[in-house]
């Protein structure tokens, strides 16, 4: 049985790539680079974000451009990122059933703290594990620290790099296709289980109506 989350933030649980994009094209700005279109982004994005940044600004100092990030992700911005359609109700749903629950995400823990306070999600989660660069590394410090068995973990998340993580774990790794991978990406890792939604997983983590026949 799964009785540990551990899931992702953006993508997974917050809508926030309009966001993130609009940030990043901020710092190409600053560069005199030119911006993405949401399709280039999603296309070239890619965990952990130190890659990325290695690919597109070679040259530049990661301290560098993570200030500039978050001189470029306005306050105002984190009032605008709403939830993914269906993780409310499949945070509720795992609250009702006893599950544990913790974020892990690259994510700023300022970006994440303010909008699960926003949306009124912040109480769901025993704690927030951001600003994590490698979460294949991370991850055995995070079961360690909270004691969860990785038989009764699971990880989800919408890209390669949490399903590798949760691999790293030994934990059961939960694909869901809401956020900035594509499924022919996100399968290419081959999570134990696919979704399309959170709704979906609810669902597959229902208990079974008992039958009477």
């Amino acid at each position: 049985m799964i009785r540990n989350l551990i899931l992702d933030w953006s993508g997974t649980l917050a809508d926030d790539l309009g966001a993130v994009i609009t940030a990043t094209n901020r710092v190409m700005a600053h560069y005199d680079k030119p911006p993405f279109t949401r399709e280039q982004f999603r296309e070239v994005f890619q965990l952990p974000y130190t890659e990325f940044y290695r690919n597109i600004l070679p040259d530049t100092p990661l301290h560098e451009l993570q200030a500039l990030y978050l001189e470029h992700f306005p306050e105002d911005d984190q009032h605008e990122v709403p939830m993914i359609e269906h993780a409310r109700e499949f945070l509720q749903f795992a609250q009702e059933t006893g599950r544990r629950m913790f974020v892990c995400s690259s994510a700023p823990l300022e970006h994440v703290q303010a909008q699960a306070e926003t949306n009124g999600v912040a109480h769901f989660f025993e704690h927030l594990h951001c600003g994590v660069i490698d979460k294949c590394g991370h991850v055995h410090e995070l079961l360690r620290q909270h004691h969860l068995l990785p038989q009764e973990t699971a990880f989800i998340g919408d890209m390669r790099h949490d399903i590798l993580a949760g691999k790293a774990g030994g934990l059961i790794t939960i694909g869901t296709a809401t956020g900035y991978e594509s499924v022919t990406t996100l399968m290419s890792a081959e999570p134990d289980i696919l979704v399309k939604n959170l709704s979906a997983l609810t669902q597959l983590m229902r208990p079974p109506i008992p039958s009477h026949a």
